[in-house]
């Protein structure tokens, strides 16, 4: 590997990053509280090198906050402090439940949607875990509210998917494969 493919792959894996983040803008715009930080861990742990998907997660994350605080106006209470922490903690927890799967069954359609199905089963589990600690509704985890979440996370887990294989497609970013192939 050349030190220009390296600069490259950076600035690729930089740009990809950023492209994420922006759409987690319009996520965190469209459904507050619902953003689908699952499917974006999801997304992080099947197709980027660990370090590079927990970086996507954090800036994801992140970027849910800065709206949800600065755009949004969420309570800037301790609770809500809390919550914010949680929501990121489990979302890196939806990205090493998907990373375990995938490293476990490969790159198929049906490892895919496994990956993804064991990112939002503990990242609602997290969730749920945390609201037992610091409280929460039980209509914030009632059937239609996690299928509400679902169905956000998995839409959008399969647009991210589209947009991963456009950008390998148009040479924006390397394929899974050969990621790890030069790691």
């Amino acid at each position: 590997m050349t030190l220009k493919t390296l600069t490259n792959d950076n600035a690729a894996t930089g740009l990809w990053i950023a492209l994420i983040a922006a759409l987690s803008i319009g996520g965190s715009l469209a459904f507050a509280c619902a953003a689908p930080l699952a499917a974006i861990g999801a997304l992080a742990g099947t197709k980027m090198k660990s370090g590079e998907g927990v970086a996507l997660v954090a800036v994801a994350w992140l970027s849910n906050q800065i709206v949800g605080y600065g755009i949004l106006d969420y309570p800037v209470t301790a609770d809500s402090f809390a919550w914010g922490a949680v929501i990121g903690v489990a979302s890196n927890v939806a990205f090493y439940g998907a990373r375990a799967v995938s490293i476990a069954a490969g790159a198929s359609t049906l490892a895919l949607a496994s990956a993804f199905l064991a990112a939002f089963a503990v990242y609602e589990l997290a969730l749920y875990g945390a609201g037992l600690v610091l409280g929460s509704s039980d209509d914030a985890f009632s059937v239609a509210v996690v299928e509400r979440i679902f169905v956000i996370n998995l839409v959008s887990f399969a647009g991210l998917l589209l947009l991963h294989r456009a950008a390998v497609a148009f040479s924006l970013i390397r394929s899974n494969a050969e990621a790890l192939a030069t790691a």
